[in-house]
């Protein structure tokens, strides 16, 4: 996987992590580590350079529909 790839699952998995916290403050904190996690993803793929990936394209979703796997890295 991408380093693109790996920073949004982090962002996605602290926005659950937020979802499931108790207090107010630690939601804020959390989601805006998630926050941080898609700008870091953002800044990888633009020095990357790489065109934006068309949804059929990303591996989880050929998995599920059956379709090989491209060579994304």
């Amino acid at each position: 996987m991408s380093k693109e790839h790996d920073y949004r699952k982090n962002a996605a998995e602290t926005v659950d992590l937020a979802h499931r916290a108790s207090s107010t403050a630690d939601k804020s904190r959390l989601l805006a580590l998630a926050e941080c996690w898609l700008d870091l993803a953002d800044r990888v793929h633009r020095i990357a350079g790489e065109r934006p990936r068309k949804v059929r394209e990303h591996p989880l979703l050929r998995a599920k529909l059956g379709q090989p796997e491209l060579n994304a890295d």
